[in-house]
């Protein structure tokens, strides 16, 4: 779901509602991904160079040759080699990997490993003076290394877990510091369609990935350079402090061909936010375009010791998926750019604990209300109750049951503004009651609000008189009841009254009628259309609303810190 089409959900599930909750789950959950992925080893794939000698070896090298070349011996190739991986989601394989290419990997000035991509078997060759033998990689993450023992290859799955092909790209987004959405975008597409995600552990997939577009924005300067009658355009980093003189460079056809870091030695240990082990230096890729051959060898299929742990560890995410139930807009990025840093860095600088909270949130409004949803999945359905204080906006409570599962006990997440987080008090069975601290990020909005508005004829909901307006698009259809003579409205939910409710709330461009009638009215009624989807669907029903005291006392709960190491648990 776009960010525009999100942020109407939000404003008319009264800030305090699902929608939200899903989307800040969402924030949240990557940014604990980012921040609890544990960095196993040192990557010697990544490395550096000096950019205008690499542009001139890069352009010099291919005006010198106009052939297959792939720069290794012919007696590397084996004539019998077969490719079963490329039987396996070949469409997808093709239209993603549009051409030949070889990576070479530098660190500090130094030639690491060389990768010969061939677009054709959709398979790379890894070339390094610490191996005698090339080894490879085919499409389905299967490494093949040479068994001097046997004088024969022997090929591995330790790389094809679905958590592997997250882990490897993840950890190098961290080291080059490259946009993450996209590619995480990208893996997401993959794991969707049931396809084994990054094969390439994201060296070459960032060649087809990233573009100069997704660089566009005020984390980057463009710079635009020529050289030998060509055109090049390069994005300087900013905002990353100890990455001063960092860049990509994107050729005239808008490649990829160049990937620059050079992380500074600040003297400063390194945090749970910063993923990087690479150790100061300078680190480059270069991508050249040109023809490659490569030949997978016959190779016997072995187990290697801890491959089956590692499945265990990963997991798989391969799936049975109809290709057809893929939406492209679902991986569309050019509204989210930096948001994953925007997160990482609400949660870097969260200080707040259990302790800087009131003694207790109190509520004197029970507003229930129920969400009937299309999909078929577990967990859907939920009655969703809003905990209000009619006389404090500067927290708001949503308990969500959800009817599958409710006998495992409840959630309640209260939203405190004073605070700028998101606290989430889980009763659990056996009184096992848990309190999280999420700091609320700061969601950068471009979002254009572009809908055709219909008036609705009123109708009663719960005793009251409800005016409805429909928003319709070329993709979505919402219908929304306001009743504007219920005791509250949506300003209690925005922490504050009157013209100060939204002041710290960015909303995007949007018909004057909508505002007015979200912001002095309170939601008794919502559907949401999927032209597209009907699985997308779903309806948010107003059961009561009820002048009800409820108290949360901080004291019941114990301080679940998922940022202190150790010591977690707290009371």
């Amino acid at each position: 779901m776009k960010t525009k089409h999100i942020l109407l959900v939000i404003i008319g599930l009264l800030i305090g509602g699902n929608a939200e909750a899903q989307i800040l789950k969402k924030l949240k959950k990557r940014a604990e991904q980012a921040a609890e992925r544990t960095i196993l080893r040192k990557t010697d794939e990544i490395v550096s160079k000096k950019t205008e000698k690499t542009i001139d070896d890069a352009t010099t090298s291919n005006d010198r040759s106009n052939t297959k070349s792939d720069g290794s011996a012919d007696d590397q190739i084996d004539s019998e080699s077969t490719n079963s991986a490329l039987t396996m989601n070949t469409a997808y394989k093709k239209e993603f990997y549009k051409e030949d290419a070889i990576i070479k990997t530098y660190e500090n000035g130094n030639l690491n490993q060389t990768q010969y991509f061939d677009a054709d078997q959709v398979a790379v060759r890894m070339e390094s003076d610490a191996i005698p033998k090339p080894g490879y990689l085919d499409s389905e993450a299967y490494m093949y290394s040479y068994n001097d023992n046997e004088q024969a290859y022997n090929k591995s799955a330790i790389l094809a877990s679905g958590g592997q092909g997250m882990m490897v790209p993840n950890m190098m987004l961290e080291i080059l510091k490259l946009p993450p959405e996209p590619a995480l975008a990208n893996t997401q597409k993959q794991m969707d369609k049931g396809i084994t995600p990054n094969p390439f552990n994201g060296f070459v997939e960032f060649a087809f990935i990233y573009g100069p577009e997704q660089f566009r924005y005020e984390d980057f300067k463009e710079v635009k350079q020529n050289l030998r009658g060509k055109s090049y355009t390069k994005f300087e980093f900013l905002n990353e402090p100890g990455y001063e003189g960092s860049y990509v460079i994107f050729d005239d056809e808008d490649r990829l061909i160049e990937i620059y870091t050079n992380k500074a030695d600040t003297g400063q240990s390194m945090d749970a936010f910063d993923m990087s082990m690479m150790p100061p230096g300078e680190s480059l890729i270069v991508y050249e375009y040109k023809p490659v051959e490569v030949n997978l060898p016959p190779a016997k299929e072995v187990r290697t010791r801890g491959q089956d742990m590692m499945g265990l560890v990963m997991g798989s995410f391969k799936k049975d998926k109809d290709p057809e139930d893929i939406d492209e807009d679902d991986y569309d990025t050019s509204d989210s750019k930096g948001m994953t840093k925007s997160v990482k860095k609400s949660l870097k600088n969260h200080k707040v604990k259990a302790a800087d909270l009131p003694k207790s949130y109190d509520f004197d409004y029970l507003y229930k209300t129920t969400m009937v949803s299309n999909s078929k999945k577990k967990g859907t359905d939920m009655d969703i109750i809003f905990l209000i204080n009619s006389k404090n906006g500067s927290f708001s409570g949503s308990e969500y049951i959800v009817k599958d599962l409710k006998d495992k006990g409840t959630m309640t997440m209260v939203f405190d503004s004073n605070l700028n987080i998101m606290a989430m008090f889980i009763k659990g069975q056996a009184n096992q009651n848990m309190l999280q601290i999420t700091p609320i990020p700061d969601v950068r909005n471009e979002a254009k609000i572009n809908y055709e508005i219909k008036e609705l004829p009123p109708k009663t909901i719960l005793g009251y008189t409800c005016s409805g307006l429909q928003l319709e698009d070329d993709k979505y259809i919402m219908t929304v009841y306001h009743a504007k003579d219920a005791p509250i409205s949506l300003i209690n939910f925005f922490g504050g009254g009157g013209s100060n409710a939204t002041k710290n709330i960015e909303l995007p461009d949007m018909d004057p009628r909508v505002l007015e009638q979200f912001e002095n009215g309170l939601v008794m009624e919502m559907q949401y259309e999927d032209k597209k989807k009907s699985k997308n669907n779903f309806t948010v029903t107003a059961i009561s609303l009820e002048k009800v005291s409820t108290e949360i006392k901080i004291e019941d709960y114990r301080f679940l810190d998922m940022f202190s190491g150790t010591s977690m648990f707290k009371n």
